[in-house]
């Protein structure tokens, strides 16, 4: 046998990268998989859902609709209009918040030194844990809205166009809000800690955004009125409120301006959350602290 054959055996082969749709879908399918086993959790979060539908039901009996006009929202009850607002802010922060909590989950488990350590990108390992979110947050969403047109009758227009672009709206929205969700991650991988924020964050965007009443409550009050068109949720909500309980047609170009906004904050705040990210994975694995907790 000749030395450069002996040589090749102990040769190590290269290792065969799979493609990223692989690394996708394998993140994916785990977690997805990780979700299907918590039954009981399920039930009971479907059970919270419709007790919170209960709960704004008669909540709405207590307030007078003709505000709502004044609201440039048209001639809706109280519930429509908190219906919109309940199922799109929980859709978002059920999907931002799902990067996060998967990442405090593998540090806490002592399973992200060997992911951080595979040959799958984190790149790869984000998306899937965030395609995971969609369904899981999109589950509870599609329960909130079917509830309210087929049980408690509530009038939102459901039409073929008015569907596609509520469709539209909402990953217009994940989208202006994903980078906050990495940027978030990043933080985590090097404190630890982080979650806390992302809820704060949540109960501000909620409040300021008027989940639960017109935006035009706040005009009384300029600081928190200025706050409210700053974030992304509130041009969001706006838009999906005009295409559900008014219709496409008369509300397209408020809904047009609302995603070119949209837009814009997804062009800034995606590359700023990979930015952090990346430096979070670079931190940790010059410190050595990718396996502390």
């Amino acid at each position: 046998m000749k030395v450069e054959e002996l040589v090749s055996l102990f040769k190590e082969e290269p290792p065969r990268l799979a493609s990223e749709i692989t690394h996708v879908w394998a993140v994916f399918w785990a977690n997805f998989k990780i979700f299907l086993s918590y039954r009981t959790w399920v039930i009971t979060e479907t059970m919270s859902t419709i007790a919170s539908i209960a709960m704004y039901f008669f909540m709405g009996l207590q307030v007078d609709p003709r505000r709502f006009v004044a609201a440039g929202y048209g001639d809706v009850d109280w519930l429509a209009f908190a219906l919109v607002g309940v199922a799109t802010a929980n859709y978002l922060w059920m999907c931002i918040s799902r990067i996060s909590h998967s990442l405090q989950h593998e540090i806490r488990e002592g399973t992200l030194e060997p992911v951080i350590c595979s040959m799958i990108k984190m790149r790869s390992y984000i998306v899937g844990q965030s395609i995971r979110g969609f369904l899981v947050s999109g589950y509870f969403m599609l329960g909130t809205l079917l509830i309210g047109i087929f049980v408690l009758r509530v009038p939102l227009i459901i039409t073929v166009e008015t569907m596609s672009l509520f469709l539209l709206v909402l990953l217009m929205m994940i989208l202006s809000y994903l980078g906050i969700g990495i940027m978030a991650a990043g933080i985590i991988l090097v404190y630890k800690k982080g979650d806390p924020l992302t809820f704060l964050l949540a109960s501000i965007t909620e409040f300021l955004g008027g989940v639960l009443f017109p935006l035009r409550y706040l005009q009384d009050y300029p600081v928190l009125w200025g706050l409210a068109w700053l974030m992304p949720y509130t041009y969001a909500l706006d838009a999906a409120r005009r295409i559900l309980l008014t219709g496409v047609t008369s509300a397209l170009p408020i809904v047009m301006n609302d995603l070119m906004v949209l837009a814009v904050f997804t062009a800034v705040f995606i590359p700023a959350g990979l930015w952090v990210f990346r430096w979070g994975c670079d931190r940790i694995r010059k410190e050595g602290t990718v396996a502390s907790y």
